[in-house]
This record gives C-alpha cells, sequence and structure tokens, in this order.
C-alpha cells in the first residue's frame, strides 16, 4: 500500500511541479540574435566630394532633440564659433519635425579631406567627412 500511496503522491507533486514551473526561455540559436542599438541620427550630404567656393547641403535628422550647429573647417568663416573653433558654420535653413537642413559655402581651402562636425542637444551629434577638390 505505501508503493501506491508513494506513487500517487509523486504524481502529485509532478503535476503541481509542471503548473507551477516558470518555462524556460530558450537560447538564440547563432546568426540569429538579435541587439537594439540605439540609432545615430543620419547626417548626409547632396555631395561628398566639393570644390572651394561651391555649396554643399546637408540634412541632418536629429529627432527630438535641437541642433545647435553644423560646423567644418572647410566651410567659410562668416561668423563666430559658438565655441570659439577655428571652422565655419552652415546655416540651417529648415528645421522640421525633427529634420534639419543646413547650407554651407567651401572657403579656400587646400585640397584634402575635412571632418564636419555637428552639435545636437546637449552633446556631439554625427559627423561626417567631406573632399575638396582642387
Amino acid at each position: 500500500m505505501r508503493t501506491y500511496k508513494t506513487l500517487l503522491g509523486a504524481a502529485l507533486l509532478a503535476g503541481l511541479a509542471l503548473t507551477t514551473t516558470v518555462p524556460a526561455t530558450a537560447a538564440p540559436s547563432p546568426g540569429t540574435a538579435r541587439v537594439a542599438v540605439a540609432e545615430q541620427p543620419r547626417f548626409t550630404a547632396d555631395k561628398s566630394q566639393v570644390k572651394a567656393g561651391n555649396t554643399l547641403v546637408m540634412r541632418l535628422d536629429h529627432g527630438l532633440e535641437g541642433v545647435s550647429w553644423i560646423s567644418s573647417a572647410a566651410f567659410v568663416r562668416n561668423r563666430e564659433h559658438p565655441v570659439g573653433a577655428d571652422e565655419g558654420l552652415a546655416e540651417v535653413v529648415t528645421d522640421r519635425d525633427g529634420v534639419a537642413e543646413a547650407v554651407a559655402t567651401i572657403a579656400d581651402v587646400p585640397p584634402g579631406q575635412y571632418p564636419v562636425h555637428t552639435r545636437v542637444g546637449g552633446g556631439a551629434g554625427p559627423t561626417m567627412t567631406i573632399t575638396v577638390t582642387g
């Protein structure tokens, strides 16, 4: 009789254990794992190579943050940089729904690659590199 009661008790406990166990989560198989990465705002220009004296049109998708400035050593210095950098500033011509469009004239600088910096919200925004040709 004891064997019957032991088996019945074990079956009840096993049934309870199955109904109260938290299902295990399967580990993703290799190649299927997806990691959510905070996406940087997109920063593009109408051309990557430009000559001195030409105009560069840039588009910055900055979301909810405000655009403080877009600058580069390749841009004409038509006003003082907000933090005193020796760089020219682009003119933001439109800024709607988190997307800004800016225009800058390329200064008479030596040919080469020049970084373009942005300030979005309270920190550094995305950058890009343009090539000034001769």
